[in-house]
């Protein structure tokens, strides 16, 4: 019976007291009171994308069986290198362009370089265009997979931009 209401006009609100008024007396009576939290949207990457982004990590590490850490890693280089080596984040087109060349010359170090890159990717340089791009693509990588990440009502505008 979860339910989320976004406040934009007055219709929005009459809808919201409508709902609790056709749901309370049924969960009064079921022992189960109704629970109203009233907060701001938050557009800021850090705090929705965020929280989304680590319940999408740990169903994922349930199915393959692993861990989230070692599925941040695993995303972080099939998918969001992909996203920051197109629109040209920081210096990661010109690190990547390194490595890639150590893979070409078949280095010794290639293995050791590319993890260590890998580890420093960070989600953080992620604008919120790009995390919304990221976390859409590990959802739709997933449900490839045999595996539907579940998204709280509460965090589905996080997959918007």
């Amino acid at each position: 019976m979860a339910a989320v209401f976004e406040i934009k006009s007055h219709y929005e609100i009459t809808k919201t007291i409508g709902y609790l008024n056709t749901h309370h007396s049924n969960a009064i009576a079921d022992g189960k009171p109704l629970v109203v939290r009233i907060d701001q949207k938050q557009d800021d990457r850090t705090v929705a994308q965020n929280r989304l982004y680590w319940k999408f990590l740990t169903q994922w590490s349930k199915h393959q069986g692993t861990d989230k850490d070692s599925e941040h890693l695993f995303f972080k280089k099939k998918i969001l290198s992909i996203i920051f080596y197109r629109d040209d984040v920081g210096q990661y087109r010109k690190t990547f362009d390194a490595v890639k060349t150590l893979k070409n010359e078949k280095h010794p170090m290639y293995e050791q370089v590319a993890s260590g890159l890998n580890e420093l990717i960070s989600t953080t340089d992620a604008s919120v265009e790009q995390f919304t791009e990221y976390l859409n693509d590990i959802h739709a990588f997933c449900l490839k997979h045999g595996c539907y990440l579940s998204t709280p009502d509460d965090l589905m505008y996080a997959l918007e931009y």
